[in-house]
């Protein structure tokens, strides 16, 4: 009988311990897409630029919006940084691999412009779900 009890305080423990990487609320989650959409506002290089991306990523991706509102919300801001970062990727691709090769550089700009601007509108959408103005976002 202590053996039970024992192991149901354990996994307690372990799920509230679990529990408190992640912060359940909308404003959390406001704060991080008002961030990561001031950094994509900053000049900077596109590979200090993907630096900041992944870092956003991955503390939009730990934490929890409280109100469906702000799940939507969190859920269209990942996807709007995920797509950006590609964007973001397909430009430093293209910087890195094609000098000299005019055929790859055009496919690599035309996939970075499309992945920014699918980027672009999933953030704004983000944007209106936490009441965040977001206009045009690097010229997307």
């Amino acid at each position: 009988m202590q053996r039970a009890v024992a192991t149901v305080v354990f996994l307690g423990l372990v799920v509230l311990v679990g529990c408190g990487s992640s912060r359940a609320s909308d404003s959390a989650v406001r704060e991080t897409v008002e961030r990561g959409v001031a950094q994509l506002r900053e000049s900077q290089t596109d590979q200090q630029l993907h630096d900041d991306l992944v870092r956003t990523l991955r503390k939009l991706r730990g934490e929890r919006a409280s109100t469906a509102t702000g799940r939507n919300g969190w859920a269209l801001a990942i996807r709007g940084f995920v797509w950006t970062l590609r964007g973001i990727d397909a430009r430093l691709e293209m910087n890195r691999n094609d000098s000299g090769n005019l055929e790859a550089t055009v496919q690599d700009a035309k996939r970075a412009d499309r992945d920014l601007r699918r980027g672009a509108a999933l953030l704004r959408a983000a944007g209106r779900s936490f009441d965040i103005p977001i206009g045009r976002l690097n010229g997307f």
